[in-house]
C-alpha cells in the first residue's frame, strides 16, 4: 500500500511538472496560484484532522492553536522568501 502511494505521488509529481510551465504568465498565474492554494489547504486540513486533537488532549487548546499557526506562519514565510 506504502509503495503504491510513493508511486502515485511520483507520478502525480510529474505530471505537474510536465503540464503546468515553472514560470507562468497572464491568466495562468492565477489558475496555478488557485491550484497550490486548493492543495495547502487540503494538507493544512488533513494535518489539523489528524494532529490538533492529540495535541489538544496533550497540550491544551492554547498551545495546539499557537503551535498550529507558528507551523503554518513559518510554512508561509519559507514560501514567500524562497
Amino acid at each position: 500500500m506504502w509503495m503504491s502511494l510513493c508511486i502515485m505521488t511520483g507520478f502525480g509529481a510529474m505530471l505537474g511538472a510536465v503540464v503546468f510551465p515553472a514560470h507562468p504568465e497572464g491568466a495562468l498565474r492565477y489558475y496555478i496560484a488557485g491550484i497550490e492554494g486548493i492543495a495547502a489547504g487540503a494538507m493544512l486540513t488533513m494535518i489539523a484532522n489528524t494532529m490538533l486533537p492529540e495535541a489538544y488532549e496533550h497540550g491544551g487548546s492554547t498551545i495546539a492553536g499557537l503551535s498550529t499557526l507558528a507551523g503554518f506562519l513559518a510554512a508561509l514565510m519559507v514560501k514567500l522568501t524562497g
